[in-house]
This record gives structure tokens, C-alpha cells and sequence, in this order.
């Protein structure tokens, strides 16, 4: 399936360039849960979205590097694409929503891209075509093979760190970590190992497209995790997804943002998009099926991915506070 998407190549071109991130044990409040988190808070511009920025940067013509490269994003993707551009000596212009947190418009400023706002996220999306239609070159932050199989070496790497697991939870936006991971860890791991994506139930864009079998367009999105509300999610991600995923847990923003707390009261950093696969495992969104047998002498082995670790500073220090 998709066998041109290779993250095993791509976790090549990583080497040097991304952090391999660790993944680390964290209390799951269930005797029958052994919970690793994987933190990609930690990588290079505080998301797994640099893994995807530098696969695509690093393999752009000669051509497309002089025409510069764009993107929609409403933060982590525009930032690791303006550091990636950067390291790689090319023109990037980031358009965002006038939403997005402020921290991270300047983010992209500050590694040197152009920053264009859009009123909304439409717009936003309206303005970058029109620029792609000029000639700069998308790097699209979910739906490009690039973009997945870079997503992708973040499942390369849990499959090397722990074969034993046996459920892997991922985030759910675009759906382009979800589907890049999915893929490496069947590849890796086979059919016996499960996958859930975790999507906020005010933006279930891929889990309506799921059903569909095509992207559908979310309006209104009423969730409160940026991040993870994209219009709708990706064509190749939702394909990819139908053959690799198990399910998509959707989450209340208040579970989302309850695990986020949890987290950054260990002593993270994260966002709450970056709290949303943990916040299934931590509000007891598991398959009781999954469960059934279960003790703490034969736990079920679940990995986590925690996405981001960009949040509003504002947001983080009222957290802080509580």
C-alpha cells in the first residue's frame, strides 16, 4: 500500500537534522495501562511538524528553491517550514488565520518568513492559492507524500524503541501524523498492533471522512484546540487512514484540556493539541475489549504521541496557576 511514501528514507534524511525524540513512562491512572508517552513537544521548533517541513525542503529543486515555498498553517507547521527554509537557505511565506496564537505568528517572523494573516482560516487558504498560483511552491501541511512520510518516522522510531507496544494513540488534525504513523507501524509491526486516532469532537473532520470516504468540510468548527481543527482533513490522509486505523476516539475539549495539565504538571511543556492522544488513555477512552485480561502483571503497552509543545503563553501560565 502507498509504497511511494517511505519513511524509512525519510528517517534518513532526518538523521542529524530532527531530534529522535524520547519516549518515557507516564502514570496512566490504571493499573491496566502501561503508558509511554512519546514527545515530540521536544523536537526541533516544539512539534513533529519538522519532520515533514525539512523532508520536503530538503528534496525541492533547484527551480522550486528559487521560487520560494508557502504554506497554510495556523502555527506549528508554518514554524518548523520557516525553520526548515531557513536552515536551507529558501524564501518562506507563512499565511495564517488572524487567530492563531500570537506566540507563534511571531515564531515564523523570527526564523525569518513572511507572514501573511487572513481573516479567517478560509481566507487564509485563499490567499496561498492565489501565491501558489504565482509560482511559490506549497508545502502543504498534511495532504503531500512528503509531508506524510516525514510525519511518518515518528511511528519508524516507536517501532524501533518499543516493538512490544501494542497501542498506539495519535492526534488527529489533517490527518498527516496519523497517517504517516499508522503506516510506518503497520509496515513495522503488523495488523496485530493497535492504532486509534484522537480528534477534538468539535472539528471530527476525519472521522466524517472516514464515513465519507473523502474530505468533508467541517463548518462550523467549534472547538477550542487549535491545532487539530483544520476545514477538513486529507485526501491521502483519509486513505491512508481507512487501511491502517482501528478508530478515531472523539474527545470534549475539557478532556483534552484536563490532559494537557496533567502533563504540564509533570514538567512538560505542551500544547493542547499535544495532550490529545494522552488525554484518551488518561480519561479511560480505551476499548474495554482491549482491556479485558488485564492487570498490573500483564498491562496493556500503550504509546502516546504528544504532537506539540507550542502553547499560547497565556494559556500555559493560567494552567500553571490552577
Amino acid at each position: 500500500m502507498f509504497e511511494t511514501i517511505d519513511s524509512r528514507a525519510a528517517a534518513a534524511r532526518l538523521v542529524g537534522v530532527v531530534q529522535r525524540t524520547p519516549l518515557v513512562p507516564f502514570a496512566s491512572g490504571d493499573p491496566r495501562v502501561e503508558l509511554r508517552l512519546k514527545l515530540e513537544n521536544r523536537q526541533e521548533t516544539g512539534s513533529f511538524k519538522a519532520r515533514g517541513a525539512w523532508n520536503n525542503v530538503s528534496q525541492l529543486t533547484d527551480a522550486q528553491r528559487a521560487a520560494g515555498v508557502i504554506a497554510t498553517s495556523s502555527g506549528n507547521h508554518g514554524r518548523a517550514l520557516a525553520w526548515a527554509a531557513q536552515r536551507a537557505g529558501v524564501r518562506a511565506t507563512i499565511v495564517m488565520p488572524a487567530d492563531a496564537y500570537p506566540n507563534k505568528i511571531a515564531a515564523c517572523r523570527e526564523l525569518g518568513a513572511e507572514v501573511v494573516l487572513g481573516e479567517t482560516r478560509a481566507e487564509a487558504e485563499r490567499l496561498c492559492r492565489e501565491r501558489v498560483e504565482a509560482g511559490a511552491v506549497l508545502i502543504h501541511p498534511y495532504d503531500a507524500e512528503r509531508t506524510v512520510e516525514g510525519a511518518g518516522t515518528v511511528g519508524v522510531e516507536l517501532a524501533e524503541d518499543w516493538p512490544e507496544v501494542e497501542l498506539v494513540v495519535v492526534p488527529v488534525g489533517g490527518g498527516g501524523l496519523v497517517a504517516g504513523t499508522a503506516l510506518a507501524l503497520r509496515r513495522a509491526l503488523g495488523d496485530a498492533l493497535h492504532i486509534l486516532g484522537a480528534e477534538p469532537a468539535g472539528a471530527p473532520s476525519m472521522t466524517r471522512g472516514l464515513a465519507a470516504g473523502a474530505p468533508v468540510r467541517i463548518d462550523p468548527i467549534t472547538t477550542a484546540v487549535q491545532g487539530l481543527c483544520p476545514l477538513e482533513s486529507g485526501a491521502l490522509n483519509i486513505a491512508v487512514a481507512r487501511e491502517t486505523l482501528d478508530d478515531v476516539v472523539l474527545l470534549e475539549d475539557a478532556v483534552v484540556f484536563a490532559a494537557q495539565k496533567a502533563l504540564v504538571d509533570a514538567g512538560e511543556v505542551v500544547e493542547p493539541a499535544g495532550a490529545a492522544a494522552p488525554a484518551v488513555v488518561l480519561s479511560g477512552r480505551i476499548p474495554a475489549a482491549w482491556l479485558a485480561g488485564r492487570d498490573a502483571s500483564n498491562p496493556l503497552r500503550v504509546a502516546a504521541v504528544v504532537s506539540g509543545g507550542n502553547p499560547a503563553p497565556d494559556q500555559l501560565a493560567a494552567l500553571r496557576a490552577r
